[in-house]
């Protein structure tokens, strides 16, 4: 007889809270592969999201599913605006956050959108040029 082997869990067993978030982007870019998106897309999505994930290491935080909230990722963009990025790179991470989320949300992952409440930073005047986007 085996021993040790692993019992598969049932989904409502899993306690999502600890999953790692490192793991759940490698499940989102597989996600997004799957559904077409193109090598670029991937590339940047994995980029943002694993920008998040060391910012929470170098906060000596676990990078788990639990420390995914709106507050953290409000620390987060301030941290990176404060090292000087543009607006449009700052829209950008919160906008790749957002998908993320919402992906999270629509696996079963979470159980509402973690980010629906966030907006994103604004663009400075000057960076419209009098033109809507």
């Amino acid at each position: 007889m085996v021993q040790g082997r692993r019992k598969n869990l049932k989904w409502v067993d899993i306690d999502m809270a600890k999953m790692e978030l490192d793991k759940l982007i490698l499940h989102f870019a597989q996600s997004n592969k799957a559904e077409g998106k193109s090598p670029k897309t991937l590339s940047w999505y994995t980029e943002m999201l694993n920008g998040f994930v060391r910012f929470l290491f170098k906060g000596n935080r676990n990078a788990l599913l639990a420390d995914f909230d709106v507050e953290t990722v409000r620390e987060f963009i301030v941290h990176e605006q404060g090292r000087g990025i543009s607006p449009y790179t700052a829209q950008g991470k919160v906008r790749a956050l957002k998908a993320f989320a919402s992906w999270l949300f629509s696996e079963g992952y979470t159980g509402d959108n973690l980010l629906c409440t966030l907006k994103l930073p604004p663009l400075a005047e000057s960076h419209y040029n009098g033109f809507f986007y």
